[in-house]
């Protein structure tokens, strides 16, 4: 018998929210990330899907599509409240999110991007970024958006950099909240944000790349 209404979505919710750090230097280095004035740095509004930038305030009137530009406290506050307020309620079926966060403290660490060919339109969109055991990883991102602290403010840098810092913390973070409603009717936002402040916990790189998808 076929079923009329569509195919039935099981209800599924799932909630992991993990800071990872191994002392009181790396902690601190986390809390600072997640409370930069980002909005300042980016020149955005904290979340997206609204003409009014602070309906995302009123937790009792959730907009039906919420997207962050970037992450910090108030960000992942927002998304456990509205996680808590909508899980269970019929609408939306299912709810995911997942925030992970980890905090190192680096002697080197370096993070760069290949100028493209000589005569080409186009840009290298591969961002190279070093781990702590001295090897490097590769991260193909077109859309993240890279921010150097000069002197005492931040600029957005051209593609063709290459960042080398010593004695800092690196923060790298990473949040997705999605709703599914019907098999039609969805939204995710994914935001991957990478931070480096120096021995003092001043904040003097900041990478970020804000996704979203409406099905």
């Amino acid at each position: 018998m076929w079923n009329l209404s569509g195919p039935q979505i099981p209800r599924k919710y799932e909630r992991k929210i993990v800071r990872n750090f191994e002392n009181q230097e790396e902690e601190r280095a986390l809390i600072v990330a997640e409370s930069i004035d980002y909005s300042s740095i980016v020149s955005s509004e904290r979340f997206s899907g609204s003409s009014d930038p602070e309906a995302y305030l009123h937790p009792g009137t959730y907009l039906t599509y919420t997207y962050a530009n970037f992450i910090d406290s108030e960000v992942i506050n927002y998304y456990e409240a509205r996680y808590g307020n909508l899980q269970g309620k019929g609408d939306p079926k299912q709810i995911e999110l997942t925030y992970e966060a980890n905090a190192t403290k680096r002697s080197e660490f370096r993070i760069f991007n290949s100028p493209s060919p000589e005569g080409v339109t186009w840009h290298n969109t591969t961002i190279v970024i070093s781990q702590l055991d001295g090897s490097f990883y590769l991260r193909s991102s077109g859309q993240m958006k890279i921010f150097y602290r000069n002197q005492s403010s931040f600029q957005m840098t051209e593609w063709g950099y290459d960042f080398n810092f010593s004695d800092c913390y690196v923060v790298e973070m990473k949040l997705v909240y999605s709703e599914i409603y019907a098999p039609l009717a969805a939204f995710w936002s994914d935001v991957y944000q990478i931070v480096v402040l120096d021995q003092n916990f001043v904040p003097v790189l900041l990478g970020v790349e804000s996704q979203n998808i409406v099905a």
